[in-house]
């Protein structure tokens, strides 16, 4: 099974051509699933949720979603402050949450936008309990989770997830393989060990199309998923097109040594 994952489109500040090459991509790639980690557009303007409607009508299969802080209003107070994901209703999903279960994989998606704050983000106590009742038992499916705010420390970059320590925590003790992540438009991959001496793997995506990056490149996640087997190809934008630059195998089954 394929399973690609992208955050920080940014339509409205986005390059047409890195979506272009992302698209062809994706024809040679074939994946089953596309998860995208919120920032969708710029400023949530009406015009760019129309671009990225379009942009949904070309990808295939199956496609999950959640907002991220910039898919609400900046600038209309009122709006960010009562109605702050209306237009992403209106014109992505009226559900805030993005779900899907096969024999292969379990895949939760959830909202950590917090209206309140301009960049930092909130997965509240009500909602962290239901993820983790969600991932409450162990399955044969690899376990997936995803949400737009980071929640691991990059070096000059902030970490914007308010009670993150309380998530970690509680991710330590559960059957989740695998958290999906933007943001900071800055990839990386890290691994956390779990109290059952098993690996949970953050995967923190970059930017696929946003003219703005904080590690220099345009990015995005492929993911192949053989049982608890996955290998994630991390390919960048180079020379016009997407191309592999690193290949990251992990087996969630294997034994975590101290």
């Amino acid at each position: 099974m394929k399973l690609i994952h992208i955050s920080d489109l940014h339509f409205g500040l986005h390059n047409e051509q890195f979506i272009n090459a992302f698209l062809a991509d994706l024809q040679e790639i074939k994946p089953d699933i596309v998860i995208m980690s919120g920032d969708l557009t710029q400023r949530a303007k009406r015009w760019q949720f129309r671009l990225l409607n379009d942009f949904f009508k070309k990808l295939p299969g199956i496609y999950l979603v959640v907002p991220g802080n910039h898919d609400i209003p900046l600038y209309n107070p009122f709006l960010r402050l009562f109605q702050p994901f209306n237009r992403y209703k209106k014109y992505v999903s009226t559900s805030l949450k993005s779900s899907f279960e096969n024999e292969y994989v379990r895949i939760l998606g959830v909202n950590s936008v917090n209206p309140s704050k301009v960049k930092s983000g909130i997965i509240s106590n009500h909602l962290m309990d239901e993820v983790f009742d969600h991932f409450s038992e162990e399955t044969p499916q690899l376990n997936i989770l995803f949400f737009h705010h980071n929640f691991n420390y990059f070096s000059g970059l902030h970490n914007p997830l308010h009670n993150s320590k309380i998530f970690i925590e509680r991710l330590k003790k559960s059957p989740i393989h695998l958290v999906c992540t933007g943001h900071l438009h800055y990839a990386n991959l890290m691994m956390i060990n779990k109290e059952n001496q098993r690996a949970c793997a953050v995967l923190h995506a970059g930017s696929l199309s946003c003219l703005r990056t904080k590690d220099g490149k345009n990015s995005y996640y492929s993911i192949e998923i053989n049982g608890l087997k996955c290998t994630i190809d991390w390919r960048i934008f180079s020379d016009l097109s997407f191309k592999s630059n690193e290949i990251f195998p992990i087996d969630f089954s294997e034994i975590v040594e101290e």
